[in-house]
């Protein structure tokens, strides 16, 4: 893919004309009403559809779907979950806001600032949290890059602008009294982020898994910054949002998919390492790369996330506050 490189606050600006376009598309307008399941009664035994589409990733992040398949949670509750491999959180964003699919992996640096623009989206899920050594961004051991005081005036991959990524590194540098605006991000899939390091292309970049290992094994690269570490320690990376009027229209089925996937599914991956392994080899991970491995945390739990819209806000990537609760849908209590 093409990069393209943003700098500061003007990235939030770019970032809503674009999600304006695609709330557009459904013809959304002004702010979502708070989200009001008190005296909802779902059914997650009876969903309304059975074959559920979410848009993601087939890695680690995803494979307490693929371990509930395998284990027949999702069968008890009538449904399948097929994951549709998805570039990045943007792409997604925009299968959700268009309604092509109804389910997607996106953490809400994307999801608050379309809901703000007038798109009807709800986190009916946790997916998972950071663990201090899995997400890192590294250099490569000559680039005279020791910190992010170092930083300035380099390029720096992230998957996908104003990510969790970026905000993370933004926020930690005007932590330590530096300006995040001498910085140029730009954006890269994962699994381009080896060849852009080695080639020059980006003086830091974000990895994880395969990619971190590889870059550690052949390289030699080193990490400046954890992106769960310190005050981001147990970062919410990810949620599952819903297209709001799919939800509306399907309560079982979201009841169905938050049971076996959110609950059981996620308590399965962090119980059972034998499980979670079998989830990672059937989305093609190496033998090398499992045993490196270092599970997240799979929370079964759907905690407002609310630190996130609270950088976004530091940032000036969105201009008011958000209390991101409003938005959450509680799990169900009879999977």
């Amino acid at each position: 893919m093409k990069s393209t490189p943003i700098r500061g606050r003007r990235a939030g600006m770019l970032l809503v004309g674009a999600l304006t376009a695609a709330v557009a598309l459904v013809g959304c307008s002004g702010e979502s009403a708070p989200v009001d399941d008190s005296d909802a009664v779902v059914d997650p035994y009876a969903p309304e559809v059975t074959d559920i589409l979410v848009a993601g990733y087939k890695n680690a992040g995803g494979s307490p779907v693929q371990a509930a398949a395998d284990a027949g949670i999702t069968e008890e509750y009538g449904i399948s979950i097929e994951i549709q491999p998805s570039e990045n959180a943007a792409a997604m964003l925009a299968q959700l806001v268009s309604g092509e699919v109804p389910i997607g992996m996106v953490n809400g640096f994307f999801s608050v600032p379309a809901v703000m623009q007038g798109a009807d989206l709800r986190v009916i899920g946790e997916l998972i949290r950071g663990v201090e050594g899995v997400q890192t961004l590294e250099v490569l051991p000559d680039s005279g890059i020791d910190g992010l005081e170092d930083l300035a005036g380099k390029r720096v991959a992230v998957v996908g602008l104003n990510s969790g990524h970026q905000g993370r590194i933004a926020s930690a540098m005007i932590a330590e009294g530096l300006d995040p605006d001498d910085v140029e991000f730009v954006a890269l899939g994962w699994n381009e982020m080896p060849a852009a390091l080695e080639q020059g292309n980006a003086d830091a970049v974000v990895v994880t898994g395969p990619a971190q290992l590889q870059l550690r094994s052949e390289l030699g690269t080193k990490s400046i910054f954890d992106m769960a570490a310190g005050r981001f320690a147990e970062f919410p990376d990810a949620q599952y949002l819903v297209n709001g009027a799919w939800a509306d229209a399907n309560p079982n089925a979201v009841a169905a998919f938050q049971c076996a996937a959110v609950i059981r599914g996620q308590e399965l991956v962090m119980e059972d390492q034998a499980a979670y392994e079998d989830a990672l080899r059937a989305y093609g991970m190496s033998e090398e790369a499992i045993a490196a491995d270092v599970k997240l945390i799979f929370p079964a739990a759907n905690e407002p996330a609310q630190i996130i819209p609270d950088i976004m806000f530091e940032l000036g990537w969105i201009d008011s506050e958000f209390d991101i609760s409003e938005i959450t849908v509680p799990l169900p209590d009879n999977c």
